[in-house]
């Protein structure tokens, strides 16, 4: 969840031309989704072992359109995005080849659900000038609450730690220092 942690928030940035694109990824219904990202450790020989934490996720479509599932990472930071039906035709995989600081991590979602109520998957993050840090895959699994709560804009995010982040202000704000 960490990894996730660090390429949601930092790495939203909005669309720009030229950038790979996500068609074809499915879109959550607008709402409130709690997601629920299950106990892992790192692949590495004595990685500290991540809890299963639980965030609370405000959405819409805009917000959908620039953080898909506030888990993949931007597009600008990508120079390979592929979305494909599941082989068994029950889901999405999406696969990216990504950087960020020069560094760079492969990421591969597995998604199943419909979208509008549950959904879930896993995740598998890979670096390979850090083969230490190797997560996944990771389970994860998500249900829609209901409306977001008073007071909520798409894209909040409530961490376990009862701080709000916003990916699709950040993206935002990094947009707008694009140079």
């Amino acid at each position: 969840m960490f990894a996730l942690l660090l390429i949601w928030s930092p790495l939203a940035l909005a669309s720009a031309a030229g950038t790979p694109s996500y068609a074809g990824v499915p879109q959550r219904q607008a709402g409130l989704w709690e997601v629920i990202v299950q106990a892992h450790s790192p692949r590495g020989i004595g990685g500290p072992r991540q809890e299963a934490m639980t965030v609370l996720q405000c959405t819409d479509a805009n917000a959908e359109h620039v953080v898909p599932f506030f888990m993949l990472p931007t597009r600008q930071t990508c120079s390979s995005i592929n979305v494909k039906r599941a082989a068994n035709g029950a889901g999405h995989e999406v696969a990216t080849v990504c950087a960020t600081h020069g560094q760079r991590f492969d990421m591969r979602v597995q998604l199943w659900g419909d979208m509008r109520g549950i959904y879930g998957g896993t995740y598998t993050i890979t670096r390979p000038d850090a083969p230490q840090t190797n997560t996944g895959p990771v389970p994860f699994q998500a249900r829609r609450l209901g409306g977001c709560s008073p007071g909520q804009r798409p894209g909040d995010m409530v961490l376990p730690n009862g701080i709000t982040v916003n990916p699709v202000d950040d993206a935002k704000r990094a947009g707008e220092h694009i140079h």
